[in-house]
C-alpha cells in the first residue's frame, strides 16, 4: 500500500488529484487512512505522529464542553488528563469541497481510568496544504455515557422486556 499523504510524506507527480485523471477518487482512501491513523494516534498518546496530522490552528468543539486548541489537546493527552483505553469509530460519509474533506461518523470510546463508555457523533474537518491531508477542526457530541460495563446489562435487561434480539451498536443513517 502506497503511503498516504496524511502522513509526513508529501507525494508527488501521479498521486496528485487532477481533474480527470484515474486517481480523482483517491482521495477518499487517502481520508480514510487519515482518520484511521489519527485514531491509532490519539489512542496511543502518540504526540509525533498526532503533530504530524493535526494542523497547527486545530479547532475542537469538544465533549468537555468547550473548545480546545491543538496545543490544549496534546498538554491534556501528554499529562494523562485525557486517555481513551478503547476507540472504535465508524465513518459514515465525506464530502470534498476543493481542499477541504468533510467526514461525518459515530464513534465509542472508553476513557480511563475509571473506564467510562461513551456514544458520540463526530465531524471532521480535513484540508490539503502544501501537498498533505491535517486535520484542522473536529467536533464531537456525547450521546450517551455510562461505566463499561453498563451497556451489556442494559442490551440484556432490555431484551429481556421486550423480547427482542441482541443488536450491534448502529450510528443514524
Amino acid at each position: 500500500m502506497a503511503a498516504s499523504r496524511c502522513s509526513a510524506t508529501i507525494r508527488r507527480g501521479a498521486d496528485v488529484d487532477a481533474p480527470g485523471l484515474a486517481g480523482a477518487a483517491s482521495w477518499d482512501v487517502e481520508i480514510r487512512a487519515c482518520e484511521e491513523a489519527l485514531r491509532v494516534a490519539f489512542l496511543h498518546a502518540d504526540m509525533r505522529a498526532l503533530d504530524e496530522l493535526i494542523a497547527d490552528d486545530y479547532i475542537v468543539n469538544s465533549p468537555l464542553h468547550k473548545v480546545v486548541t491543538k496545543p490544549l489537546l496534546l498538554q491534556l493527552l501528554e499529562t494523562g488528563r485525557l486517555r481513551h483505553l478503547s476507540l472504535d469509530s465508524r465513518i459514515e460519509t465525506m464530502q470534498r469541497h476543493g481542499d477541504t474533506v468533510v467526514v461525518m461518523g459515530g464513534d465509542r470510546v472508553v476513557d480511563g481510568p475509571d473506564r467510562v463508555c461513551s456514544t458520540r457523533r463526530f465531524t471532521n474537518l480535513w484540508q490539503l496544504t502544501d501537498g498533505r491531508w491535517r486535520a484542522t477542526a473536529r467536533h464531537v457530541h456525547v450521546v450517551t455515557r455510562e461505566d463499561a460495563d453498563a451497556p451489556a446489562r442494559a442490551s440484556a435487561i432490555a431484551r429481556e422486556r421486550a423480547g427482542a434480539p441482541e443488536r450491534a451498536y448502529q450510528p443514524t443513517p
